[in-house]
């Protein structure tokens, strides 16, 4: 075995090798992209062939490899326009997803803002007045009081119970449509 032989073997194996990363991804995108298959059965081929010119008869196989190469690469040729049409419609798909998951991400902020801010001010202010004016007498602190408990079991619900739409609310949606 020379020099030429080891790298037929080495860029065989690495030619295999590749096929079989491809396939991974090719299971998981093929009816979108079927030339993937294809870039598969290639870099498969060119594999097998390589590895067979580095310990056999060149010929024999080579002639059956470059047949496969062949109809592959003809393939891709007479279905690259249909493989640029998949390749934009999934980059339009994808840019619409990420406008759509902004728009969503900007309602969800707007909503978590409306409704926890009001409750939040509640309970900030009837502790600051709490803290700050000793003069309160009685009833006004059982007031105070009432108010924080009733905010702070409103901020429990927002929390817990994201679904409840008051009508100030009807125009936002914070869930991705897609």
């Amino acid at each position: 075995m020379d020099a030429y032989d080891v790298v037929n073997a080495l860029l065989g194996v690495l030619y295999i090798l590749l096929s079989l990363v491809l396939a991974r991804y090719a299971a998981r995108v093929g009816r979108s992209f079927p030339w993937f298959a294809l870039l598969v059965i290639l870099f498969f081929a060119r594999g097998v062939d390589r590895v067979y010119a580095a310990f056999g008869d060149e010929q024999r196989l080579g002639i059956l490899v470059d047949g496969i190469l062949i109809a592959v690469l003809v393939a891709l040729i007479l279905g690259i326009d249909r493989t640029a049409t998949a390749l934009r419609a999934a980059h339009d798909e994808a840019a619409v997803r990420e406008e759509e998951y902004r728009r969503a991400l900007t309602d969800y902020r707007r909503l978590a803002r409306h409704r926890l801010a009001n409750p939040l001010a509640a309970i900030r202010g009837s502790i600051v007045t709490l803290r700050d004016v000793p003069e309160l007498d009685a009833e006004e602190r059982r007031q105070l009081l009432d108010a924080l408990e009733s905010e702070a079991i409103r901020l429990e619900k927002i929390a817990l119970d994201p679904e409840v739409i008051g009508p100030e609310e009807r125009g936002l949606d914070p869930r991705p449509k897609l």
